[in-house]
C-alpha cells in the first residue's frame, strides 16, 4: 500500500476502535444487545383507543400518551410517519382520535390544526387501511358498514385451500383470525363524540368515495353474509378461532412477540366473551404493558423488539473486528442466542414438507413463527466467532437453522422473511401492501445465500436456485428492491454480499451491474442515504440524506465485490469518519427500516453503530490492515480518530 493507503486505514482503525467501545458498552449483561424500536405515534394512539374499547378506567396510560402525541405534532398540524416526512393521513387521524378521548377539546389550536392538516390531506374518509378504519369502529368513529368483514370461517378451510389462514403471511396470521373475530360481533364502545370535523367533503361518508372494485364486492359479499351466516358454522367457527388463538399464546403472554398482534387478539377475545380476568387475557394484557417504555422522559411503545436481529449482527460485527473484547463479548452472546433457537413446530410447519425446527424468530418471544432474515443473521454470527468443525452446539445449531430455511425456500428460488407465498386468491399486491402477504424479496433471498456461503453451502443445488433468483429479478439499472428496509440499497447490497459469498465473482455483470448502481447514487458528502419515499415514488430511489447505516451497506457490497480500493470506499468511510460522535456511536434520526410498505417505518438506536463497524472491519481486513486494533487506541471510547484525547 502507498503512504496515504496506510495513513488512512490507519484513520479508520482509529475510527473502528472507538466504536468498538460503543459497541462493548451497549451489551446486555445477559449478553444480548437490544437497541431502542422507534417507530411513528400509531401505536401510542392505538394504546389510547384500545384503553376506551375495553374500558379501562386508569387514564394515566391515556394521558401520558397524549402528552408525548402533542408534542411530537408537527408544525403543519399533523404527526409525519418518518423523520423529515410529511404529515401522513391515518397516522394523523389515530392521534387526533386519541387526543379527543384524552379529553382534548377540537377547539383547541393544535386540535383545530391537526383537523386542518387531515382535512387537507383528503379527510378521514380518504383513509383506505380497512383493519385499521375497524378500530375506529370499535369506539363508534366509523360505521362497520362500510369495512369489509373477516369471516371466521376462514379457520375451517382445508390448510391447501385457496383462502385459508396459512396460505396469509405469517407477521399478520394472528391479526387476521383476531379480526375475524371481532367482526363477527362488531362490538362498539362509543367514544361520546364524533369526528365530523375529519371529512373533507361534506356530510361525506365512506361510501361516497370511490373505492377499488375488489374492496366494493369484498365488503358487500362479507356483509350479505354476516347478516345471512350458516349458523352452525358461524358457532363452530367462532370455537375454534378462539381456541387457535389461546393454543397460539407465546410464553411471555404475548402473540408475535409484538403489541399490535397481541392488542388485535385481546380484541377478539373480548369480543366473543373472554373477561379480563381470564389467565389468558391477563398475561396479555402484562405482555402489553412490557411494551412501554419511557424515552426522553416520553411514554414511548416499543411495538416489536428486535432482539435477536440485533444481537446476532452486534455478535457479526464484533468478531469482524478481530479485538479481544469484542470478541469476548461476542462469545457471551453466543449461549444466549443458541438458547433462543426455535426448537418446536410452528405454523410454517402446516404447509411444509418434512419440516424441522430450527430458525429463530426476531423477538423474545416468537416460537410459531421464526423467520428467515434472523436465522441467516444468527448462522453468520455464530460462523463468523466459530467456523465449521470447531464447535459441536454451534454445528448442530447452524446445521438445523440451514435445514429449516431451505426447508422455506420458494419454489421459484427466493426467500421471504418467514414463509414461501402461497396465496391462490386475487388482491395478492393490495394484502401485500397493508402487511398480510409476503413474496420473496432480493434482501433476505441475499441473506439467506450469505448464510448459505458461511455454512460451507454456498454451491449446492438451493444456493444456486437463489443466486439465479437473484439474477432473474435484479432491475435493469443493476439495483435490487429491498422489502424490510429502505430500499433499493439495502436490496442491493444484500444481494451483492449473498452472491459473493456463494462464489459469484466481483467481475460477474449482475454484481457489476450492482456495483455501478451503488457507485452513481453516492451522495456528494461521499455517504449514501434512500429516503422512506422511495417506497412510493421512484424519483427519491436511491437519494435521500445520506446516512451511517446505509452508508455502510453500500461499502459492505462494494468491498464484498472486491473494490476496497477505491475511491468511492475511501470516500464513504471517510464520512463514516467525520460524522462520528465523540462516544463513538453516530446519530442516525432517519427511518431506514420498515414494517409495512403502507407506511409503518422503524429505525433501530442499535444498528446505526453495528454496520460501520462491520464496513470499517471489512475494509481494513481487505486492505491489509491489522488483525485487531491498535493496541496504542483504547477501545474505551476515550480517542479519536486522529489519534488525538477527546476533551
Amino acid at each position: 500500500m502507498t503512504t496515504d493507503a496506510i495513513e488512512f486505514t490507519e484513520s479508520v482503525e482509529r475510527s473502528l476502535a472507538l466504536a468498538v467501545g460503543a459497541l462493548r458498552r451497549r451489551q446486555d449483561p445477559a449478553g444480548y444487545w437490544k437497541g431502542d424500536f422507534e417507530t411513528s405515534l400509531i401505536g401510542e394512539a392505538a394504546e389510547v383507543i384500545l384503553h376506551r374499547f375495553l374500558r379501562l378506567t386508569d387514564d394515566a396510560v391515556t394521558t401520558a400518551a397524549a402528552k408525548t402525541i402533542l408534542a411530537e405534532q408537527s408544525a403543519t398540524g399533523g404527526w409525519a410517519a418518518y423523520h423529515k416526512g410529511p404529515d401522513e393521513l391515518l397516522l394523523s387521524v389515530f392521534c387526533y382520535v386519541a387526543l379527543r378521548l384524552a379529553g382534548h377539546d377540537p377547539d383547541e389550536p393544535a386540535m383545530r390544526a391537526a383537523a386542518e392538516s387531515i382535512r387537507t390531506n383528503g379527510g378521514v374518509e380518504a383513509v383506505d387501511n380497512p383493519t385499521m378504519l375497524a378500530w375506529l369502529a370499535l369506539i363508534g368513529l366509523w360505521p362497520w358498514r362500510d369495512i369489509p368483514l373477516i369471516p371466521p370461517e376462514l379457520v375451517l378451510l382445508p390448510s391447501r385451500f385457496p383462502g385459508n389462514i396459512y396460505q396469509i403471511g405469517a407477521a399478520a396470521r394472528g391479526i387476521v383470525v383476531a379480526n375475524s373475530l371481532f367482526m363477527a360481533h362488531r362490538p362498539v364502545t362509543p367514544a361520546g363524540f364524533d369526528i365530523k370535523e375529519l371529512f373533507a367533503r361534506p356530510v361525506a361518508t365512506a361510501r361516497q368515495l370511490p373505492r377499488p372494485r375488489a374492496v366494493r364486492i369484498a365488503t358487500t359479499l362479507s356483509h350479505w353474509y354476516a347478516r345471512h351466516p350458516i349458523g352452525f358454522l358461524r358457532r363452530r367457527a367462532i370455537r375454534k378461532a378462539a381456541k387457535w388463538l389461546v393454543r397460539t399464546q407465546e410464553r411471555d403472554g404475548s402473540w408475535g412477540g409484538n403489541w399490535p398482534q397481541t392488542a388485535n387478539v385481546v380484541v377478539g377475545l373480548d369480543a366473543v366473551g373472554y373477561q379480563q380476568d381470564h389467565p389468558v387475557v391477563e398475561s396479555a394484557m402484562a405482555a402489553l404493558d412490557r411494551y412501554v417504555v419511557t424515552r426522553n422522559g416520553q411514554h414511548r411503545l416499543e411495538m416489536w423488539t428486535s432482539v435477536v436481529m440485533d444481537t446476532a449482527l452486534a455478535m457479526s460485527a464484533a468478531a469482524m473486528t478481530g479485538d479481544p473484547g469484542a470478541r469476548s463479548a461476542a462469545e457471551r452472546a453466543v449461549r444466549w442466542l443458541l438458547t433462543n433457537q426455535v426448537t418446536e413446530l410452528g405454523d410454517w410447519a402446516v404447509l411444509t414438507k418434512d419440516p424441522v425446527p430450527g430458525g429463530w424468530p426476531y423477538e423474545f418471544a416468537n416460537d410459531a413463527n421464526p423467520d428467515a432474515d434472523d436465522t441467516s443473521f444468527a448462522v453468520a454470527a455464530l460462523r463468523r466467532l466459530h467456523p465449521p468443525g470447531t464447535h459441536a452446539a454451534v454445528d448442530d445449531a447452524c446445521a438445523r437453522a440451514c435445514r429449516w430455511m431451505l426447508s422455506q425456500q420458494g419454489k421459484d428460488g427466493g426467500w421471504a422473511a418467514f414463509e414461501p407465498m402461497r396465496w391462490q386468491l386475487p388482491g395478492r399486491d393490495t394484502l401485500a401492501r397493508i402487511g398480510f402477504l409476503e413474496a420473496p424479496s432480493a434482501d433476505i433471498t441475499g441473506h439467506v445465500l450469505e448464510a448459505l456461503g458461511a455454512e460451507g453451502q454456498g454451491h449446492t443445488p438451493a444456493a444456486r436456485r437463489g443466486v439465479e433468483w437473484l439474477r432473474r429479478n435484479q432491475r435493469p439499472d443493476g439495483s435490487w428492491p429491498g422489502w424490510w428496509a429502505c430500499y433499493h440499497l439495502h436490496g442491493t447490497s444484500a444481494a451483492v454480499t449473498g452472491l459473493t459469498a456463494c462464489g459469484v465473482p466481483g467481475t460477474d455483470p449482475t454484481v457489476t451491474r450492482a456495483c455501478a448502481w451503488i457507485v452513481a447514487h453516492q451522495q456528494d458528502d461521499g455517504g449514501w442515504g434512500e429516503d422512506i419515499r422511495a417506497l412510493h415514488d421512484p424519483a427519491w430511489i436511491g437519494t435521500g440524506d445520506s446516512t451511517p447505516s446505509q452508508t455502510s451497506w453500500a461499502l459492505l457490497a462494494l468491498i464484498a465485490a472486491g473494490r476496497a480500493d477505491s475511491e468511492p470506499v475511501r470516500a464513504g468511510l471517510d464520512f463514516l469518519i467525520r460524522t462520528q460522535q465523540t462516544d463513538g456511536d453516530w446519530d442516525e434520526p432517519w427511518h431506514t427500516w420498515v414494517v409495512h410498505h403502507d407506511g409503518l417505518y422503524w429505525r433501530d438506536s442499535l444498528l446505526r453503530l453495528v454496520y460501520p463497524v462491520m464496513a470499517m472491519s471489512a475494509y481494513r481486513d481487505r486492505m491489509g490492515g491489522s488483525a485487531r486494533t491498535s493496541g496504542s487506541v483504547r477501545t474505551d471510547g476515550s480517542a479519536r480518530a486522529d489519534g488525538t484525547e477527546w476533551r
